[in-house]
């Protein structure tokens, strides 16, 4: 059976996921916070399937717990990113300093092969190409360029730590008794006052889940669960470098996708093209799917 129209569907799915987080936090939510609860509250779900788990000894607990908050992290820190700039320049910046940082850690004291030195390369000539609009016009924001590295760093380590819990640990419990750590954290934010006052107004709830944003929220949520199960069923039919190298058709699912919802949210989709602005962008998101290709081939 061919993986590619599974990886592929599995990337338009994780596209659709950003795209909804990116009109909420522009139109509905004002706080990334707000979105952080809600979606560490799902997560929490997973408790129930403790029971069919194996309890893990208390450093791959820690390690796992450790990894679920930094990942949290990284998730908060993009959102904020994504508030303030451009989905189609954000998610792949983001989602090439990543294995950069990954690389980079991995390597060490150990010379980067050839391949791996190109990649690296056309991946940073990606990312120029993709914010080359930004920069020529001085109105990329330092806030959003700090949000995507940190957000990227928080993301790498997260994968590094949750690495080494793996190698203690059957996959299934790990992934389980990693969202136990969310309850408390959530629990926090409803007990500090000005926290409890962002995710629960004098209205209510931020989220009415039988209401549109509600609607939208959820809708977020299911593309992404799908997206990561249509990945892991791609990764059981063919290598795991190959399902990995096409990321790059989510950046240009997401740039498509920006392009038409612009039309009728330009207030939310705000970027504004023209020929001009069309070919760096496209050159991008080429350049950061070959360096994509050249990394996970190595």
């Amino acid at each position: 059976m061919n993986h590619l129209p599974f990886t592929l569907t599995a990337y338009l799915f994780n596209a659709f996921s950003v795209l909804a987080s990116k009109f909420l936090l522009n139109k509905t939510i004002p706080d990334p916070l707000v979105y952080i609860f809600y979606i560490s509250l799902i997560s929490i779900l997973a408790i129930f399937a403790l029971p069919f788990t194996h309890i893990p000894s208390v450093a791959i607990f820690n390690l796992a717990s450790l990894s679920t908050l930094l990942w949290t992290l990284g998730a908060y820190l993009m959102f904020k990113a994504l508030k303030i700039g451009h989905v189609s320049r954000v998610v792949p910046v983001i989602g090439t300093l990543i294995p950069l940082i990954l690389l980079i850690t991995a390597s060490g004291t150990n010379a980067i092969a050839t391949i791996q030195a190109w990649a690296i390369l056309i991946l940073i000539l990606g990312m120029v190409f993709l914010s080359l609009q930004n920069l020529l016009q001085r109105s990329l924001s330092k806030r959003e360029i700090i949000y995507e590295v940190l957000s990227a760093g928080s993301f790498a380590l997260s994968y590094i730590i949750l690495r080494q819990a793996y190698l203690g640990a059957d996959f299934f419990s790990v992934l389980v008794w990693s969202r136990l750590i969310l309850l408390p954290l959530c629990f926090l934010m409803l007990i500090i006052p000005s926290l409890r006052r962002k995710i629960i107004t004098s209205k209510g709830t931020q989220i009415n889940f039988f209401s549109k944003t509600g609607f939208i929220f959820l809708g977020g949520q299911v593309s992404g669960a799908l997206s990561e199960f249509l990945l892991l069923f791609s990764i059981s039919l063919a290598n795991p470098a190959l399902v990995n190298s096409l990321q790059g058709s989510q950046y240009a699912f997401l740039f498509i996708l920006a392009i038409i919802l612009g039309k009728k949210y330009p207030q939310i989709f705000e970027e504004k093209y023209t020929l001009l602005t069309l070919i760096p962008k496209i050159i991008g998101i080429i350049l950061i799917t070959l360096g994509l290709y050249l990394l996970s081939t190595s």
